[in-house]
């Protein structure tokens, strides 16, 4: 029985980041009518979406996969910026997938020391 209900959790997060990737490229249009946040906001919030995409696949894959995390969430970030530049309203940077990158770090080496604290490889 645990095993199955680990199993759903690694669905459901695996399914919740490409909900959160599919958004990106869906809505940008919408977004790009109410998103008028100040610039510090802004690079925060790339930083902890992106985070959070990066920490949910890495939870979905597991610690044997990680890698994974680290090459697709930056290029999901590249391809959305590369969007931005051909949608209205919107602006594209090479700061913000800068800060997609930072956050996909970030998540993946938290990530990491969770699960390696949780088996008792790592003192706390």
């Amino acid at each position: 029985m645990r095993r199955q209900v680990q199993v759903w959790i690694r669905a459901g997060c695996i399914v919740v980041a490409i909900l959160m990737a599919a958004t990106l490229f869906f809505d940008a249009y919408e977004i790009g009518k109410v998103n008028f946040v100040p610039y510090v906001f802004h690079r925060l919030e790339h930083f902890f979406y992106y985070g959070g995409m990066a920490f949910l696949i890495a939870c979905g894959l597991g610690r044997r996969w990680f890698w994974i995390v680290l090459l697709a969430v930056p290029l999901i970030g590249a391809l959305d910026e590369w969007h931005q530049f051909y949608t209205p309203g919107r602006s594209s940077s090479v700061y913000d997938w800068l800060t997609d990158v930072l956050g996909t770090l970030v998540a993946v080496f938290l990530y990491y020391r969770a699960t390696r604290v949780r088996e008792g490889k790592v003192e706390r």
